[in-house]
């Protein structure tokens, strides 16, 4: 009986679209795509921003940036900084920041996802997946280290 519990397990249909898009994003933060602004736990990062150009960016405790457009939550981003080893719960990525570890940790995490890879000249690779109507978005420094983990929830512009 346990074998069969477990090779039920084992082949499970893989997830949709907007299922993988559902868990990328909640690992950036428990604020869901389509929250209006004014949501608790986040600060304004510019003063003043939203008046002038409709898009309002927040960033949390976790450093996380939250941008709205039009009052609702699109896209959610963590930028990498340079020395920085504390583990970041963003797609899984965990202590990694070399390019092969975090892909791996990001494939773990959305397994469904086809992340492709390109170079960008002179600046290092960028890495992607759609999910659903959104997508991810890795950025990669010319020495194959992290720079950006973004997740956009559909087309907005």
């Amino acid at each position: 009986m346990l074998g069969l519990i477990l090779l039920a397990l084992l082949v499970q249909d893989p997830r949709s679209g907007p299922e993988l898009l559902t868990v990328a994003e909640r690992s950036f933060s428990d604020i869901p795509f389509g929250t209006r602004e004014g949501a608790p736990g986040l600060t304004m990062v510019i003063e003043g921003q939203c008046q002038e150009w409709g898009e309002c960016s927040y960033a949390d405790a976790n450093r996380v940036a939250h941008y709205f457009w039009e009052g609702e939550l699109v896209v959610k981003a963590y930028a990498f900084t340079e020395g920085d080893t504390r583990p970041s719960t963003v797609l899984g990525i965990g202590t990694a920041r070399d390019r092969d570890e975090v892909l791996a940790r990001v494939e773990h995490l959305v397994p469904e996802a086809e992340i492709e890879c390109r170079p960008e000249p002179g600046l290092g690779h960028r890495c992607g997946a759609t999910l659903g109507e959104g997508w991810i978005t890795l950025q990669f420094d010319r020495n194959g280290r992290i720079r950006e983990a973004r997740i956009d929830a559909y087309h907005f512009t």
